[in-house]
C-alpha cells in the first residue's frame, strides 16, 4: 500500500486500535465510521492508496477545519483516508470504494499485512450483516453481533453489551420503544453461524480481513449489523453507538498518568464507565437518502 501520510503519521500507527469498515451490505461499516470521525473529530493524516481498491473522489466529507483562517472548503475526499484521535491509541482508516473484481483476498492480504508492519496492536471491524439471512433465534433479539479473536478483547465486549442495555428507567419513560430499539447492544454472533458464513461466503466482506487477521496473528473485533438495503443511516448511528462502547471498555494500551495515579485501568477513550457521546453524523450525509417529504401527502 501507498501511504501518503507521511513516516511521523505511521509512527503513529504503533500500538494503536485501527477502526475501519467492511466494504459490504448496505454500506453500514462505512456509515458507522462517517459518525465516529464527526463525533470524535480525529486529526486527518492524510490519504491511503491501493492498487486493489477502485479510485474515488469527492470533497468536504466532514466539517471544515476551524484552526484555518480563512477558511478553506473543498478538501479532497479518497476511496481510503487514516484519522488518529490525539494523545490516544486510537485511528481510523475510512473506506469509501470497495475493492476491485476478485481482489477481495489481495486487498485483505495488502491492508492487514501494512498494518502488521506498522505495529498496530488491533483492529476493530465494523460491517452490515445481512438481515434476510438471520435466523430463528437472531429475529427478535439484539440486531447487533461482535465476535472477538481473544479473551481480552471478548470481555471487552461483553463490558461494552451491558453498558449499552438500556435502563428500565428508559423503558418505563418510553414505552413506545420496540423490543429491537430496547436492545442496542451486541450480542456475541453465534458459533455456528460464524462457520457457516465463513463456508458459504468466505470470499466475500468482511471474512477476508478476518481470515488475514487470524493468519497473522492480528487482534481484532468484527462489530455487525444486520440490515437491509434502504436508508441505512440508523443503523450506522446504532453501530458507531456500539463500537464507541467497544471502544472505551478495551484497556488503553498505555493509561494516562491520572489513572495510573489512582492505580485504575483506563479504556481506550479515556472516559468512565457511564461516559457517552452525543452522536453526530456529518454535514455530507445531507441529501445522501434523498430530501424529505412533508407527512402531510399521506
Amino acid at each position: 500500500m501507498l501511504c501518503e501520510c507521511g513516516p511521523e503519521a505511521l509512527e503513529a500507527l504503533k500500538g494503536a486500535i485501527v477502526v475501519l469498515p467492511a466494504v459490504t451490505y448496505a454500506n453500514v461499516g462505512e456509515l458507522a465510521v462517517d459518525v465516529l470521525v464527526a463525533t470524535l473529530k480525529p486529526q486527518h493524516l492524510g490519504a491511503v492508496e491501493s492498487v486493489n481498491v477502485l479510485s474515488v473522489v469527492g470533497n468536504d466529507a466532514y466539517d471544515p477545519d476551524p484552526s484555518l483562517s480563512p477558511p478553506q472548503p473543498g478538501r479532497l475526499t479518497t476511496a481510503l483516508e487514516l484519522f488518529k484521535v490525539p494523545g490516544r491509541a486510537l485511528a481510523f482508516l475510512q473506506q469509501r470504494a470497495p475493492a476491485m473484481l476478485g481482489r477481495q483476498a489481495a486487498f485483505a492480504a495488502e491492508l492487514v499485512g501494512w498494518l502488521v508492519e506498522a505495529g498496530v496492536a488491533g483492529l476493530v471491524l465494523l460491517t452490515g450483516l445481512d438481515a434476510q439471512l438471520r435466523k430463528d433465534q437472531q429475529l427478535d433479539s439484539s440486531q447487533l453481533r461482535f465476535w472477538a479473536s481473544n479473551e481480552e478483547l471478548r470481555d471487552a465486549c461483553a463490558a461494552a453489551q451491558l453498558r449499552g442495555q438500556p435502563s428500565p428507567q428508559l423503558i418505563e419513560q418510553q414505552p413506545e420503544l420496540s423490543p429491537l430499539q430496547q436492545s442496542s447492544f451486541a450480542l456475541e454472533l453465534e458459533p455456528e453461524i460464524k462457520a457457516e458464513e465463513l463456508e458459504l461466503h468466505h470470499s466475500l466482506p468482511p471474512w477476508p480481513l478476518v481470515q488475514q487477521c487470524e493468519a497473522r496473528g492480528l487482534p481484532y473485533v468484527l462489530l455487525g449489523c444486520f440490515s437491509a438495503e434502504g436508508d441505512n443511516a440508523g443503523e450506522g448511528m446504532r453501530l458507531a453507538a456500539a463500537a464507541l462502547q467497544v471502544l472505551a471498555a478495551i484497556r488503553a494500551p498505555a493509561p494516562s498518568a491520572a489513572a495510573e495515579a489512582l492505580g485504575t485501568e483506563e479504556g481506550l477513550l479515556g472516559l468512565p464507565a457511564n461516559a457517552a457521546f452525543p452522536l453526530r453524523a456529518p454535514p455530507s450525509w445531507v441529501g445522501l437518502y434523498g430530501r424529505s417529504f412533508p407527512m402531510e401527502i399521506f
